[in-house]
């Protein structure tokens, strides 16, 4: 399989799309050739001789559609037969006809419950769509396949929680309101009035330039809610530098909104962090767990009174328990979102019969 990867970024230090390198790094162990197209690309630190890269970049709207179909009739001139798309139906609807007039076949990875026309528009004109669970893509399509994520599990190494004092809790994301970090906060502010030595530690800053305005809305609410000694803004983290972070926490803690499975509870997952998570997409993935260890996990959205609550029984457990629970919850990531197994579903899939 020569295989076409089209994504916004490739770069290993990206605080938001670096993953997509260890994917690449994957799907070529599998196939014969792949090549990326990309805005921009950085650190491809690792990636093998079976790996090459097209760069678009940023500027020009005219000129990145014109570089963009060159690009795919380069791939598809030279025999490229697959092209997958990551996370933008907009690369989807560019690549259909070239993909289309060379008889490749065209598959897209989509994760995010928002649906717009243009997505509407994208999944019709590929053979699938994959995405990690049911919930991360809210369309009910017949070409929709259910992968599980990819957490390189090397990458975030089990450790035991840090047992010293402050406790450290974890959240990371852009600051906006979908990631909801004033329930966080308030949920901080109630753990405090308990009289519980803990602090906050939030990695990631803002992207758009609607991000900014909120972000000091959050800095806002820390300084009126007198958390400023309790709360440490990271801002923007290399994926090299989370690892360190979540082995250093005692637990994560997500009040996201998106209704997809967010991915950074499944890194904390993997170094068997207790986490907290208001998403309504883990419930179905925390099953092994048993009902009642699973429902422990999960907060209602938007409730900093219920966050706080769990919280604090997770923190209030013995060593031996939170042992237990973080090596379960490492095991529901081995077995269902290790990286390598969802390449190779991934290349299963896309090298499969019509």
């Amino acid at each position: 399989m020569r295989l076409l990867f089209i994504t916004q970024v490739l770069d290993r230090n990206d605080p938001i799309l670096g993953f997509a390198a260890r994917w690449i790094e994957g799907l070529a162990r599998l196939t014969e050739q792949v090549r990326v197209i990309a805005l921009e690309v950085g650190d491809t630190d690792g990636l093998g001789a079976n790996v090459d890269w097209r760069v678009v970049g940023r500027s020009g709207r005219i000129k990145r559609y014109l570089l963009f179909r060159r690009y795919l009739r380069e791939a598809f001139g030279e025999g490229f037969g697959h092209v997958l798309t990551h996370m933008v139906p907009r690369y989807s609807l560019l690549a259909a006809g070239p993909a289309r007039r060379a008889g490749a076949r065209h598959f897209m990875w989509y994760t995010h419950s928002g649906v717009d026309a243009r997505l509407r528009r994208a999944v019709q004109t590929v053979e699938c769509v994959f995405t990690a669970s049911e919930e991360s893509l809210g369309l009910d399509l017949p070409n929709k396949v259910v992968t599980g994520h990819g957490i390189d599990l090397s990458f975030y190494p089990r450790v035991e929680a840090s047992t010293g004092l402050p406790q450290v809790l974890l959240s990371a994301g852009r600051l906006t309101p979908s990631k909801d970090p004033l329930t966080i906060l308030k949920a901080l502010a109630l753990l405090l009035e308990e009289g519980r030595d803990v602090r906050l530690e939030w990695a990631g800053g803002a992207l758009a330039q609607g991000d900014s305005a909120f972000g000091h809305q959050v800095k806002e609410q820390v300084r009126s809610l007198g958390l400023q000694e309790r709360v440490l803004f990271h801002g923007p983290i290399a994926p090299s530098e989370m690892p360190a972070l979540y082995q250093r926490a005692g637990l994560f803690l997500s009040a996201s909104r998106t209704g997809s499975v967010d991915k950074v509870v499944l890194e904390a997952m993997a170094t068997g962090r207790g986490i907290v998570t208001s998403n309504p997409s883990f419930p179905p993935l925390l099953t092994s767990l048993g009902a009642e260890r699973a429902a422990s996990l999960v907060f209602e959205e938007g409730n900093p009174e219920d966050l706080a609550a769990r919280t604090g029984t997770l923190l209030d457990l013995e060593a031996s328990e939170q042992t237990t629970l973080g090596d379960d919850l490492r095991g529901i990531i081995e077995r269902d979102h290790e990286v390598d197994a969802l390449m190779r579903r991934l290349v299963e899939h896309m090298g499969a019969g019509r």
